[in-house]
């Protein structure tokens, strides 16, 4: 799938030039730049939880253990919006263009799974049990070098580097049994993780020019232990956060 957001961004990014003969006009992309951008988020992240018995007086049956734990990762994942502001400095040498960029972004992605489990013991009423997971997070910054080839007033580029976000996680358990046995958690983790995209630029005068780019954000696994009070299971919990830009931008150069 990541190959057709790759080709959506190629698309995006074509509605910036316009067939004219403007192609040979020259324009210097060397300058310092800042802008803003907006557009689409999805995400391309999962979480998973696996159960195992407590230090409780009494705790989770065998039976139960294996019908949480053989459940399949679900990956579903949030769509939303996106928007931030980038800044950089691009020099070009001929035809080439190299540059730095960073830039910080606010946007919806995760993860949250909600799965109710009934316990094979022969007890009526049957005893459920239900647990619910989540990770996400909500700004990513990114430091990305930038390599382009230019064409008169066209741009295109490909950028790899540096992604940092603040990844949540959280989980809780639930269930029938009298007394009910419960727990939850929930911890965040400053990840560093990486970017890389491709995108495509258009100069509409000496100063200014639109950009649309794809850029995928991967920022690892955050993983945590948690106990029920009482001791009755122990859980442990591991999600990941990764994460498709696609967005369009206007930049001002210097």
């Amino acid at each position: 799938m990541t190959l057709k957001f790759a080709l959506a961004a190629a698309s995006c990014a074509s509605l910036l030039v316009p067939a004219s003969a403007l192609a040979q006009d020259v324009h210097d992309w060397t300058g310092f730049y800042i802008g803003g951008n907006l557009g689409a988020s999805w995400g391309d992240s999962s979480i998973k939880t696996k159960v195992e018995p407590g230090r409780g007086a009494i705790v989770i049956p065998p039976g139960d253990l294996t019908v949480i734990n053989r459940t399949d990762p679900d990956d579903s994942n949030d769509t939303g919006f996106t928007g931030g502001i980038q800044g950089g400095y691009n020099y070009q040498s001929g035809n080439w263009v190299f540059g730095l960029e960073t830039d910080v972004g606010w946007m919806d992605i995760g993860q949250d799974r909600s799965n109710t489990f009934t316990s094979p013991l022969l007890i009526s009423p049957p005893i459920t049990a239900t647990i619910k997971q989540e990770v996400s997070t909500d700004w990513a910054w990114t430091l990305r070098p930038r390599i382009g080839y230019a064409t008169g007033p066209y741009l295109i580029y490909g950028t790899a580097g540096l992604a940092v976000s603040k990844v949540k996680v959280s989980a809780s358990y639930v269930d029938t049994r009298l007394p009910a046995n419960s727990g939850s958690f929930s911890d965040s983790d400053t990840k560093t993780g990486w970017a890389a995209g491709i995108g495509g630029a258009y100069a509409f005068s000496d100063n200014m020019s639109a950009r649309a780019e794809w850029l995928y954000t991967d920022f690892g696994d955050v993983r945590a232990s948690w106990v029920t009070p009482n001791g009755f299971a122990a859980f442990t919990t591991e999600g990941d956060t990764r994460a498709n830009l696609l967005r369009v931008g206007i930049d001002y150069k210097f």
